[in-house]
């Protein structure tokens, strides 16, 4: 007869039995996976297996949702098949890329989502070729190093130790610090507060990265040129050290000449000031003659032609004269006046002598009345035959006929022209009335002799 001290034991043992067989069943042998209740079917070709064996772990975003259940040849190359929770399945359009978790080797598939806002992956879905990717075989990895290293001349291999080396000795202490600030920066950018601002950075690199990828056929170039110039300059390395050499020199006869220039320099400056002024002025008609003077220039090259010495080309044409303007010349008879043309000795020039009958007289005679104003503060359009009847009420006719020269003065009393004074600038001092003369206007005259 079983006592109740052993109906007790044996219903505690059953119910650990249970226990322990369902764990076994549900977390050990993982029947409901097996058997496909609660997760979905996956595939995905890849270009090479890449290591990845069956059972191996599928993560998305670094948490396991899966195992692989199957790898299998394909005509594209490698087909595996996948098996993901329900609850945690990667969006569609994610690529599949097989990573290690470790050195030796252990594979397993990770989802890197493309749009996260995408719909999830259903049962049945296939990944293409072309959003799938493998890690590089370790052997190719350690054929390449061992090319690379086969590759590299061992006397310059040396060269460039020995040249680290005399480059680091010493300045331990400094790499020191600049790595520990390195592991502060790296630090304090990956903090809660900075985290968005690091990686919006590393997100805009790309479009930092892009135009350079873009560009690499123009910086293979410059890395051409570059070691183009690099070549021309170490054929050049006499011709340079003597520069250097001499440079002293040089920065020392450069410092004389400064010195020398620094005397009348202030001077040259105050007068091109002065100048350039005067050029804002009056810019306008030197405007002119630029556009004029290529004109004429090309004319003069027409009427007399290079290419036919002796020739001057010119027309001549008849026609009826207008009637002679008289209204503001000296009258016959009087200093200034019209004189016999045999006579061909120096007068003195009367000023303000110019035809004054009005602009629109229709007899059309032309004269300094109809020049026009250049300056500064004068209406637009006007025209006038002095600075003062530009700055002022314009050109007057004049209706008390010929002009009467007055001896005593040879401006007749009118003000000197001075268009530095538009610019505020000191003027030069007004002509001598003995100077006052056809010829001396023309080509000045020499500076009287002092006693």
């Amino acid at each position: 007869m079983i006592t109740r001290y052993v109906k007790i034991q044996i219903a505690i043992f059953t119910v650990l039995t249970l226990v322990a067989t369902l764990l076994i069943v549900f977390y050990y042998v993982r029947v409901p996976q097996v058997l496909g209740i609660g997760r979905i079917a996956v595939t995905a070709t890849l270009p090479a297996a890449g290591g990845l064996y069956p059972n191996a772990n599928v993560t998305y975003r670094g948490v396991t949702v899966g195992t692989v259940t199957d790898v299998d040849l394909d005509p594209e190359g490698v087909r595996i098949r996948m098996t993901i929770d329900e609850d945690r399945v990667p969006p569609s359009g994610s690529r599949a890329e097989v990573h290690s978790v470790s050195a030796i080797g252990e594979q397993f598939v990770d989802f890197v989502p493309q749009d996260p806002a995408a719909a999830p992956m259903a049962d049945g879905d296939h990944v293409p070729l072309a959003l799938t990717s493998v890690p590089v075989p370790t052997a190719g990895v350690l054929q390449g190093t061992d090319n690379l290293l086969t590759s590299v001349d061992q006397q310059n291999f040396t060269t460039v130790l020995t040249e680290f080396a005399d480059a680091f000795r010493g300045i331990g202490p400094d790499l020191g610090r600049l790595i520990d600030n390195t592991g502060l920066l790296v630090e304090e950018a990956g903090t809660e507060q900075n985290f968005a601002a690091t990686e919006n950075l590393i997100d805009d690199f790309e479009g930092f990265a892009d135009p350079q990828l873009a560009t690499s056929d123009s910086i293979r170039n410059w890395g051409r040129n570059l070691a183009s110039f690099t070549g021309q300059l170490r054929e050049s390395d006499a011709a340079l050290r003597s520069v250097l050499t001499d440079g002293n020199r040089a920065a020392q006869q450069a410092d004389s000449l400064l010195t020398d220039l620094s005397r009348s320099t202030p001077r040259l400056l105050s007068t091109t000031e002065v100048l350039t002024r005067l050029a804002e002025a009056y810019h306008a008609p030197i405007e002119q003659i630029l556009v004029v003077y290529p004109m004429f220039t090309a004319s003069s090259l027409v009427i007399a032609p290079e290419s036919e010495p002796g020739i001057f080309r010119f027309n001549l044409e008849t026609n009826v004269n207008q009637p002679n303007c008289v209204e503001g010349w000296i009258p016959a008879g009087q200093p200034g006046g019209p004189r016999n043309a045999m006579e061909t000795g120096d007068v003195p020039l009367p000023a303000n002598s110019y035809c004054k009958l009005p602009q629109d007289d229709p007899t059309l005679a032309r004269s300094a009345r109809n020049l026009p104003c250049f300056e500064p503060g004068s209406p637009p359009g006007r025209r006038a035959a002095t600075i003062f009847e530009c700055r002022g009420s314009g050109f007057s006719p004049t209706s008390a006929g010929r002009l009467t020269l007055r001896p005593e003065t040879g401006l007749n009393n009118e003000p000197a022209f001075e268009p530095l004074g538009a610019i505020g600038a000191v003027s030069s001092p007004a002509t001598p009335q003995d100077r006052m003369t056809l010829e001396g206007l023309m080509t000045p005259a020499p500076a009287p002799v002092p006693s």
